[in-house]
């Protein structure tokens, strides 16, 4: 692989840059309504949340896809990460996630749906066979929307984050920081 072909990752700011347009239009095909904000809370973030960061990520100059991020004390946590539909299967997911956590060089935490069908199985295994590890406590993601279900998914984690003894302070942060509510 030449290092054209390696994805590039970048924090994206400027709300007049035009890849701002590419990432909303990826972010709304890739997560069903339950499973993410309406995208002018995503720019709110950005602008008023220092811990939030939305990446680009593209390869030779072309975008790719998105990484959304919070940086907390001792950990990164992905909160949404997609690859443009355009593409998608081509390893290029494998090898954005990779450049991401030499690029973040702290340890990550992300959610994950519950291994309950071929999909989700997959999407773990794709984390996994990057590092990622799968925690088997109980994690229940509070809803993006008033009135919305609280869905149980799993965390995963890469680096040094042993979620066995800081359980309930990772779950306690992202629900306070990231849905802003109480954990249950």
């Amino acid at each position: 692989m030449s290092l054209q072909s390696v994805v590039a990752c970048r924090s994206v700011k400027d709300f007049l840059d035009p890849v701002w347009h590419l990432i909303e239009k990826t972010y709304t095909e890739s997560f069903p309504e339950v499973e993410r904000r309406d995208f002018p809370l995503v720019r709110n973030l950005v602008k008023d949340e220092s811990r939030f960061i939305v990446y680009a990520l593209s390869r030779e100059d072309r975008y790719v896809g998105f990484i959304t991020a919070w940086l907390f004390d001792g950990y990164t946590y992905v909160e949404h990460f997609a690859i443009d539909p355009e593409f998608r299967n081509g390893g290029i997911g494998a090898e954005a996630m990779k450049q991401f956590q030499l690029f973040c060089a702290t340890p990550v935490v992300l959610e994950v749906e519950m291994p309950v069908d071929g999909i989700s199985r997959r999407r773990i295994g794709f984390y996994e066979r990057l590092g990622f590890k799968l925690d088997n406590h109980v994690y229940h993601q509070p809803p993006y929307r008033a009135g919305g279900e609280w869905l149980e998914m799993r965390l995963m984690m890469y680096g040094d984050v042993d979620l066995e003894h800081s359980f309930e302070q990772v779950k306690n942060c992202l629900h306070e920081n990231v849905y802003g509510v109480k954990s249950i």
